[in-house]
């Protein structure tokens, strides 16, 4: 294998070492591209550990480096919370104590530290970091967590990239018969990385079976559901819902909401919010819709995601812009493109995040203009778009992109190119079993589809094989118009004002995070007490839960939440 260079790993003393692949040919490894440096230590401490320290110092050493690595347990229990901030506040205090300890000591520390780096800067999207992170801790450890963490990592932004001949040539690491907490959400993510490839190819047998083996993996190795879940549970759920088993889709992903929006990685909760949000969408709860995507976007803010930020405006256009709400996807569209700015500023263009959040861009661009003045649709930079989607690796991400595509070509009076790219969709769509992303076309779309049934347009292919797929397409999309509710629900005009000040500072408290119990202990009154006053308060509102109850109170300003809303 070219894109790999061997080293040794030895997990336990005494151990026989293994080979453990290691991804090179990076720029950011440069001359560290040599085996790696003997005396590493693994993520708990060992006999060889406390020898080392023994030579170099005696008790007063001993007792820093047994500071250093209680540090280290903490960093890493930071890692298992997806606190990224704390691992990396950790990660520089001890790199800080371990120059103080013996050269070979030190650079054994210098690796786990450059592996807690590296899933920490992973777990906060920034794959410019995180790969050279990766890379440092497979030159510098040789303790079998330390290297799987980083192999992980490695493959993770490979896979954002949309590099798969790397993300294929690392190797993955065998598990030992106990393997510790962070290996095994190693062994978990690893099987989440290929079912999501699966996914992003149209897999989606292949990526339903290898996330169901990686939520087995998380049950097996750590014993009870986990955050780290999310991510193949998501990926689960998106293959149910284009199956149209979307009542088990939505199931799926809300039994783990409540730890998606304290504790998640970003791509669980990406997937989650843009799943539940069409899945409202498509039943005609745009309303409903709205408030899971202004969920996303505060989440964003809060937790540094920008691209999570970027797919809830992007998605907010797609449903303001649908029901004519020009203004409202305007604004979005707005703050969508300031995060764009920041973002190429901030990690320049090149960056996948930074390509990813201008291709959002570009489609809500685009979904305005259709609204507002379509004669002045860029054409050009949504083709540019999809070609980037595609060449990414990305070819169900390019499907709606696609769509809008063909939309765009039909309002710009290229018929005859929106004819054949949607007979060129459909027939991807029918051999990879495609199913609801099409249901969910827009009205436009649903009327070239329902002229090529009838055969009213003439094309270039022969489209007899794609009629009885293409009737059904249309009978599940009448079927779910027949079932749809008011998509913009009326709300009393009145609802701010009959709301209480002790119902105003607990839907306040509700967005700040905390629990009925936290808002008891806050307000120095009984738990069911906060429970009446809640349910009050959503019969005021017409809502059902708390989300929908923040999101509604700080529309209608009886609270004050900008983190909802800010660019």
């Amino acid at each position: 294998m070219n894109d790999v260079v061997a080293c040794e790993s030895l997990s336990t003393v005494g151990r026989t070492p293994r080979s453990v692949a290691i991804p090179c040919g990076s720029p950011e490894l440069g001359a560290r591209q040599t085996s790696a440096a003997a005396g590493s230590l693994p993520l708990v401490s060992d006999t060889a550990a406390a020898v080392q320290i023994l030579r170099t110092g005696g008790t007063g050493v001993g007792a820093r480096f047994a500071h250093i690595r209680l540090d280290i347990e903490r960093a890493w229990q930071a890692i298992m919370r997806f606190d990224s901030r704390e691992a990396l506040v950790i990660a520089d205090l001890i790199e800080q104590q371990a120059n103080r300890l013996s050269v070979t000591v030190t650079k054994a520390l210098h690796g786990e530290i450059a592996a807690l780096r590296a899933a920490a800067l992973a777990f906060q999207d920034d794959e410019v970091a995180a790969l050279p992170a990766a890379l440092s801790a497979l030159a510098l450890g040789r303790s079998a967590p330390t290297v799987q963490i980083a192999l992980t990592v490695c493959r993770s932004v490979y896979w954002r990239r949309g590099d798969l001949k790397r993300f294929y040539s690392v190797e993955r690491v065998k598990l030992d018969g106990r393997p510790g907490p962070m290996q095994a959400v190693s062994a978990l993510f690893d099987l989440a990385l290929d079912a999501a490839v699966a996914f992003d190819q149209m897999r989606f047998n292949a990526a339903r079976l290898l996330a169901a083996d990686a939520l087995e993996a998380g049950r097996r190795f750590l014993g009870t559901p986990v955050p780290a879940d999310a991510f193949p549970a998501a990926i689960i759920a998106q293959v149910l819902y284009e199956q149209r088993q979307v009542d088990e889709a939505e199931a799926l992903i809300d039994a783990r909401m409540a730890d998606i929006r304290e504790r998640s990685t970003l791509e669980g909760a990406l997937r989650s919010h843009v799943l539940l949000a069409r899945i409202a969408a498509s039943r005609g709860q745009a309303g409903r819709a709205l408030v899971i995507l202004g969920e996303a976007e505060a989440l964003g803010v809060r937790r540094g995601w920008p691209r999570l930020r970027a797919a809830s405006l992007a998605y907010q256009v797609e449903i303001e812009a649908g029901h004519g709400r020009v203004d409202e996807a305007a604004q979005c569209l707005q703050r969508l493109a300031a995060l764009a700015r920041e973002k190429r500023a901030a990690s320049g263009s090149g960056s996948n995040a930074a390509l990813e959040i201008t291709c959002f861009h570009t489609i809500a661009r685009v979904r305005v203009a259709l609204v507002r003045s379509p004669g002045a649709v860029d054409i050009a930079s949504l083709r540019q778009a999809h070609f980037d989607t595609v060449r990414r690796g990305g070819l169900y991400a390019a499907v709606p992109v696609a769509l809008l595509l063909v939309e765009a070509s039909l309002v710009t009076g290229r018929r005859g190119e929106a004819v054949e790219g949607l007979v060129n969709l459909l027939k991807l769509a029918q051999s990879v079993g495609l199913h609801q992303t099409l249901v969910d076309c827009s009205v436009r779309v649903a009327e070239l589809i329902e002229a090529i049934v009838q055969r009213r347009i003439a094309s270039v292919h022969d489209t007899g094989e794609l009629l009885p797929y293409a009737r059904l397409l249309l009978v599940h999309r009448q079927r779910g118009t027949r079932h749809a509710v008011e998509p913009f629900p009326v709300r009393r005009p009145n609802a701010a004002a009959g709301v209480s000040e002790r119902e105003r500072l607990i839907v306040s408290l509700m967005g700040q995070g905390l629990s009925n119990k936290q808002i008891a202990a806050e307000l120095c009154i009984a738990p069911e007490t906060v429970k009446s006053h809640a349910k009050h308060l959503y019969t005021k509102l017409s809502v059902r839960n708390r989300t929908e109850a923040v999101t509604l109170a700080t529309r209608l300003g009886l609270i004050h939440m900008p983190m909802i809303f800010s660019a």
